[in-house]
């Protein structure tokens, strides 16, 4: 088998000249290298002249002497005079990736110790070494690259978005163009947490995104070595639905720059940012939903868009929490939901606490206060509102009862407004009363989130005005020895002020006609109807005997 030949040493230049993917990474390298020299600050300036781009870096570190240029920045390139080449040191490794944008030239100058040096590169990566005359603090290097001025306008506004994404967390003050691209070592999210350890210079901050994404970012002394967005659950760096970063000097990036390296030291961090996104995490969701919750005031449907919006967020993230069971036990103490009614003073606050020992009751969801909820919460049901917006509130509202339905499932009905309301439905009443089975008949205001219960007649009910289950108000009770059901008639029906009016000459027939169009369905047969028109009848020939007899005992 034939062995591959040896790379020569153009093609390892060439290579580590294109080490990385985005040829601007140079710009992350030149920084790191200004920081390890110490350098509290860094200057990246651009200059254009007669179709020749000038990038300037600076920085106020401890500079170079003769022997670090030759034994550390320059191995890997040949001296325009010897042509010398010899091992590549670890400085001039990240250096050479300058070459990747194709410059003219290179030019730095630096001093140290009394010594002062311009190296210069040319186009063929050769360099000369000049004794300068005059000091200089720090390092400075300018790279020069013929292009357009539209080239160079697109370079500039490229390398700002560069060394913003690599350095943005960087202790030492870098500027690009005089304008400071440093950002505090934090997460652009509402709620988190934070632990920072001592004396090891390390910072971790965990939190919840807010459309609830998976976020790594992970640095070196505030030096970018890794970000990335979403991953897959089984990928080491990810923590399904948590945002966090982590700086730590005990990590340490690939070769190519494109990860971190995963080792013992990748790992210990990552149990580190685990634990925290667990309780710790959760206990400051838990305190923030409690404060967002006490904050709606007792009126909730004055909540504004922007709470709705906190609200949904903390939701979903102690949700997560919850079916992960990373929460603490004080959580259950924080109120996480409100009622819609039932105290004197409006709405309350409701706690999971409170829900966890109503797993054998229902509770119901309202997203406004109503008089069904006003009967739910009467007779025991705790009425919890939630926006109709809102997809994580009912998730964790679920994960702490047994059962959380709509108050779509209820309705019920209000009295006559008035007296004189209730006279008029008078005839109507009495017919139906004299025709049916049913406990009594009274008029009512329909109240239902369900729109189809404004479209029927009449309803029943156990009792008149209770919170009734939308499934069991469309009959009535017709077993031997059962509870006889109310009837309420539907006040808003317009069907049903037609009969009434009829009522007021023929209150047989309509409330026959009234039976009927309650009964249409599997309750109304030919028997059935049969029955009612012979019962209809004879009602009817009753009263009209009762009201012949009556007139003519007066003209005896």
């Amino acid at each position: 088998m034939a062995q591959p030949e040896p790379l020569s040493v153009d093609d390892a230049l060439d290579r580590l000249v294109n080490q990385f993917a985005d040829p601007m990474a140079f710009f992350r390298e030149l920084v790191q290298n200004a920081i390890d020299a110490g350098s509290d600050e860094v200057e990246i300036r651009f200059a254009w002249e007669r179709g020749v781009m000038v990038v300037h870096v600076d920085d106020w570190g401890s500079g170079m002497t003769r022997d670090i240029i030759e034994t550390k920045l320059t191995r890997l390139f040949s001296s325009s005079k010897d042509g010398d080449r010899t091992k590549i040191g670890k400085f001039g490794i990240g250096f050479v990736s300058v070459f990747a944008i194709n410059p003219q030239a290179v030019c730095i100058d630096t001093s140290r110790e009394g010594e002062h040096w311009r190296i210069l590169f040319d186009e063929q990566r050769k360099f000369s070494l000049i004794r300068r005359a005059e000091p200089v603090e720090g390092t400075k290097i300018q790279i020069f690259k013929p292009n357009s001025r539209a080239e160079y306008e697109q370079f500039r506004g490229r390398a700002r978005e560069v060394v913003t994404h690599w350095c943005k967390h960087l202790r030492g003050e870098v500027r690009v163009d005089g304008v400071v691209i440093n950002q505090p070592f934090d997460l652009d999210v509402p709620c988190k947490v934070r632990r920072e350890l001592e004396p090891t210079d390390e910072a971790i901050v965990v939190g919840h995104a807010l459309d609830g994404s998976s976020f790594a970012g992970f640095y070196n002394r505030g030096l970018t070595l890794h970000e990335q967005v979403g991953g897959q659950a089984d990928d080491a760096s990810v923590v399904p639905g948590i945002a966090f970063k982590v700086s730590s000097g005990r990590l340490a990036h690939t070769l190519t720059r494109d990860d971190v390296i995963r080792e013992r030291s990748f790992d210990r961090v990552m149990a580190q940012v685990r634990e925290l996104a667990g309780e710790p995490l959760a206990i400051a969701v838990g305190e923030r939903l409690g404060a967002a919750i006490r904050g709606l005031g007792d009126d909730v449907t004055m909540v504004t868009p922007e709470q709705l919006a906190e609200l949904e967020y903390l939701w979903r993230a102690f949700h997560q929490h919850a079916v992960g069971r990373t929460f603490h036990a004080s959580c259950f103490g924080q109120p996480m939901f409100r009622t819609v009614a039932g105290d004197p003073a409006g709405s309350r606050l409701v706690c999971p606490s409170d829900l966890i020992g109503l797993r054998n009751a229902a509770v119901a969801i309202a997203h406004a206060p109503s008089p069904t909820a006003e009967r739910l919460t009467a007779a025991g049901t705790p009425v919890i509102w939630l926006p109709p917006t809102s997809e994580f509130g009912p998730k964790l509202l679920a994960w702490m009862t047994r059962s959380c339905t709509p108050i779509s499932h209820w309705c019920t009905a209000t009295p006559a407004r008035d007296q004189r309301e209730h006279q008029r439905w008078q005839p109507l009443i009495a017919g139906l009363v004299a025709l049916l089975d049913v406990a009594s008949v009274e008029l009512g205001h329909f109240d239902a989130a369900d729109p189809t219960i404004a479209e029927r007649v009449a309803i029943s009910q156990r009792e008149f005005g209770e919170a009734t289950l939308v499934a069991e108000c469309g009959g009535l009770e017709t077993r031997l020895l059962a509870r006889k059901r109310v009837l309420v008639v539907n006040a808003d029906h317009p069907t049903i002020a037609s009969i009434a009016t009829l009522a007021q000459r023929e209150p047989e027939l309509a409330a026959y006609f009234a039976a009927k169009a309650f009964l249409l369905g599997p309750q109304l047969d030919a028997e059935v109807d049969e029955a009612m028109a012979s019962k209809t009848h004879a009602l009817r020939e009753r009263r009209l005997a009762g009201s012949e007899s009556g007139s003519g005992g007066g003209e005896s």
